[in-house]
């Protein structure tokens, strides 16, 4: 492959890589996105010195012009960070197509260099994911090969070649430029093997960077960043809910958050509670937050049922949940189930603007989060918390309009039915059966949406199902409320995990039944799954995987980790007592942990070995020349040898040019063909001129004639 389009390539491989890590974390538009990675991959075929309009400074003015009003309208409504932080990037993609669309020389690669090192730490500051881990691994190889040609290719366009003609009809020796294109349109200034040298230099840093994380001692430390990651939009997580009056993410796939069964067998469905709602006026929920209590965390530990026994303690199931930043406070737990505890990572607490809280409808929530949380919880599966009789009431208000208008109609749907428990089952599956589930948004054409749902529409989402069931239960005068969370049944066989996400979020209801508690009815009709290809749904829980491994493994390496992995590492080398113990004696375990230090070093001498051998390898690498390069290079060590034999020794340093001038300053007769002998070679090695084999030869039969003919003189290195 030519020079100059190795470097474009590399280049530009560079630049769309760091864009590409910028693109997925979501925070660019998706218009935004496509018109820039067009653009990008169109400038690629454009070349800007054919077009003698971009090359004046006119069109620079005008340019620089449109980028500055361009920019205040970016950051003119810039009032709050986050539209400060949205106009920034978009202006980096303005600038990055904006020099690519103008390369004219070495300089505006740099800046391109500079926009995508931007880009780069804006990535860095808002995503962890373990494919920006890859692509960074990929950015850092483009870096080596893009910085090491950008040299070489400075060095060509500021330093010219220069080749040797002698003077003609008695005059001085003369020298005129070589033309930079041929050096640049070469093949044998880069090959195969320097980028797999540099790409193993690449692989090779980022192995020891991996062992420094590894074994860099960690520290408690609370660092809050300026910038976080975009809050997922949810719906339904607020402090009210207005039937019909929000956007729908039934279709949306981003992941909300991941959770683990430790220990556990999965079932077939994983039902997370988040908010619950008291209080219905008009098709309008409202939560019961007037009894919030504020949670203190003691050393990670979150106390959230005091009266638990030890033995209750000690049947609790655990679950792990990788929340992503959402934006809604609430904390999911698992439902059924009685949360006794949460357990929170040790920098929870350190973190500016965090409050934690829990309302008496058993809600948890976490005011000021927006960064990603991991947190355990022990709970009590199939057990819901107590209720007081005056909290009671309040699951029993309904309007004396609604109430009596309701009555009626449930009273005919659940048919003799006495118990509580019938009239609940009853009424769930009455909806379930006659009504219809759809994602369609439709219009109230009256004051109480809940008529139209049961009376005209009848079909709805899950708000609707689970409103309206509530509704119809509290006309009977049985306590219940609406709760919003997530149901999903996507299990990843690779990570052993639950995947929740957005497309997941639902609702239901809880009933309070005598002698049962809290009990939870989904009146939602069962929704079939559209059909997905098992190639794409595989690949994308691979990728979940990925990402799962990477936020435990390195996101979440602090100090118990550690710990954790030196103790592994330790339980390899098994202690054993002293020599002077007697039989019978307890005596304490001598240390082992030399061995272990011993092997990390061993490990790192090889690692270092390794190293210096690439690094031999790349100083000495030699770029694949042809055969006629290499016959070039026999007849000109035949050239030296014989300037050598008459006193012109080659000095350090010393190129052919500077040895063919010193002939001539000497005015020794084998100048001439000389100075000819290296014409040829440079036209040939730079300037992919072929061979003239015959020509050549006949030099050296000329130089080494004129050296016989003509006695040598003193020797004479150069000044």
């Amino acid at each position: 492959m030519r020079f100059a389009a190795t470097h474009k390539a590399v280049s530009y491989l560079m630049v769309t890589t760091a864009f590409v890590m910028l693109m997925l974390t979501g925070e660019l538009p998706l218009w935004l996105s496509l018109g820039t990675l067009m653009l990008i991959a169109g400038s690629y075929f454009f070349d800007p010195q054919q077009h003698p309009l971009m090359m004046g400074r006119a069109y620079n003015y005008s340019l620089y012009a449109l980028l500055t009003v361009l920019s205040l309208l970016l950051f003119g409504s810039a009032a709050s960070t986050d539209a400060f932080w949205d106009g920034g990037l978009r202006l980096l993609c303005l600038l990055l197509v904006c020099k690519l669309w103008q390369r004219r020389h070495n300089g505006d690669y740099l800046q391109a260099y500079v926009i995508s090192f931007v880009m780069l730490l804006g990535a860095t500051f808002v995503e962890s994911s373990m494919v920006y881990a890859l692509l960074l691994f990929v950015y850092v190889v483009a870096v080596i090969w893009t910085l090491t040609l950008f040299h070489l290719r400075r060095e060509m366009e500021e330093n010219y070649l220069l080749k040797h003609l002698p003077g003609r009809h008695g005059q001085a020796a003369e020298s005129e430029r070589v033309e930079v294109e041929r050096i640049l349109n070469s093949r044998r200034v880069v090959g195969p093997p320097f980028l797999l040298t540099t790409a193993g230099a690449g692989l090779s840093t980022f192995v020891l960077a991996l062992i420094v994380f590894v074994l860099l001692p960690r520290f408690h430390v609370t660092v809050d960043l300026p910038f976080h990651r975009r809050m997922l939009p949810s719906t339904g997580f607020s402090d009210r809910l207005e039937l019909g009056s929000h956007g729908l993410l039934r279709d949306n796939p981003r992941v909300v958050m991941r959770v683990e069964l430790p220990g556990q067998r999965p079932p077939k469905q994983l039902r997370l509670r988040g908010v619950a709602f008291a209080r219905y006026h008009h098709g309008r929920w409202t939560q019961q937050r007037q009894g919030e209590q504020p949670l203190s965390v003691q050393h990670g530990v979150v106390t959230m049922d005091l009266g638990a026994s030890d033995a209750q303690r000690a049947k609790a199931q655990r679950t792990e949940v990788y929340l992503e930043p959402l934006d809604a406070d609430a904390l999911f737990t698992p439902s059924p189930g009685r949360t006794l505890s949460l357990l929170l990572p040790e920098s929870f607490a350190g973190l500016p603007g965090l409050q934690l809280g829990s309302t008496p409808d058993g809600q948890i929530l976490a005011h000021g989060r927006r960064s990603p949380l991991h947190y355990s919880v022990l709970s009590l599966p199939d057990v819901q918390p107590d209720t007081s009789p005056d909290d009671v009431a309040l699951y029993r208000e309904l309007s004396p309009e609604l109430r009596l208008k309701l009555r009626t109609l449930a009273l005919q749907i659940v048919g003799d039915a006495v118990s509580s428990v019938d009239r609940a089952e009853r009424l769930s599956r009455y909806l379930q059966q006659n009504f219809g589930y759809t994602t369609r948004l439709w219009k109230p054409s009256q004051e109480e949406p809940i008529f139209d749902f049961l009376l005209t529409e009848k079909r709805g989402h899950c708000e609707y199902f689970a409103t309206a069931l509530a509704v119809l239960l509290r006309s009977l005068d049985i306590p219940s409320r609406t709760v919003n969370g997530y149901l999903t049944a996507e299990w990843n066989s690779f990570g052993q995990f639950f995947v929740v996400r957005q497309q997941h979020a639902h609702s239901w209801v809880e009933a309070l039944l005598p002698g049962q508690g809290w009990v939870i009815f989904d009146p939602t009709p069962p929704q079939s799954s559209p059909p997905r290809l098992p190639v794409l749904f595989k690949l994308r829980q691979f990728l979940d995987g990925l990402d799962m491994g990477f936020g435990k493994y390195v996101l979440e390496y602090d100090v118990l980790a550690q710990q954790r992995l030196s103790d592994r590492m330790s339980s390899l080398f098994p202690r054993r007592a002293s020599r002077g113990s007697l039989p019978g004696q307890r005596v304490s375990a001598q240390p082992s942990d030399w061995r272990a230090v011993t092997a990390v070093a061993l490990f790192l001498l090889m690692l270092a070995a390794v190293g210096w051998l690439l690094w031999r390898r790349l100083r000495r690498v030699e770029l694949p020349v042809s055969r006629d390069v290499i016959e070039g290079k026999g007849l000109l060590r035949q050239a030296l040898l014989t300037l050598k034999k008459r006193g012109y020794v080659r000095g350090q340093g010393e190129t052919l040019q500077m040895l063919s001038q010193r002939l001539v300053d000497a005015s020794d007769p084998c100048a001439p063909p000389f100075a000819k002998l290296v014409e040829h070679y440079y036209a040939h090695r730079f300037g992919d001129l072929p061979l003239d084999r015959a020509e050549v030869g006949r030099l050296i039969r000329e130089l080494q004639t004129l050296a016989k003919q003509h006695p040598a003189r003193s020797s004479s290195l150069p000044s």
